[in-house]
């Protein structure tokens, strides 16, 4: 009998310890990135949208100063490529692995040291969330961006969100 109780409470530890850690497992993902858009990349098949920011879209086009339209969502995902080509990216996912009405994984993602909502958002592709962490709010980085008029701050540019809602209602941006 004592063996039993043995066996019975080592198997239930051993349960314990795995469903506790179940969670750490998935938390983090690793490797090289296919950029998506400028907030969104995919690791290993999963995909992971950038915490703290919100990026121009892939087909999203913006003006230039003397009001030229030009591809700014593109070129935004073309200079994330560059940024990554090469380099091992490793995303922490945010709120226990919930994924968004997309099916993206919130994440903060690294590439070596670099953040890279923070480096989007420095180089001008991406608006700051004010609402973000205190940690992950690049509301500085954007502000610099915009004071140096990189990227999208260069000309005028319909908020990402704004674009979207219009796209999603029909309307051609």
């Amino acid at each position: 009998m004592f063996q039993f109780v043995r066996l019975s409470a080592a198997i239930g530890i051993l349960f314990f310890a795995f469903v506790s850690f179940w969670p750490a497992l998935d938390k983090e993902h690793s490797g090289p990135a296919k950029v998506i858009d400028a907030d969104t990349i995919k690791i290993d098949g999963e995909r992971h949208r950038l915490y703290g920011i919100d990026a121009v879209e892939f087909d999203q086009t913006c003006r230039s100063r003397d009001g030229a339209t030009w591809p700014c969502g593109r070129e935004a995902a073309a200079a994330l490529t560059k940024f990554l080509k090469g380099r091992t990216v490793t995303c922490e996912v945010r709120g226990g692995g919930k994924r968004d009405a997309y099916g993206r994984f919130i994440s903060i993602c690294y590439a070596g040291g670099d953040n890279i909502a923070a480096w989007a958002s420095r180089s001008g592709w991406a608006v700051a969330d004010p609402d973000a962490h205190r940690l992950y709010n690049y509301t500085s980085d954007e502000g610099m961006a915009r004071f140096l008029r990189k990227g999208i701050w260069d000309g005028t540019f319909d908020p990402p969100d704004e674009w979207r809602r219009r796209r999603q209602a029909g309307d051609r941006p």
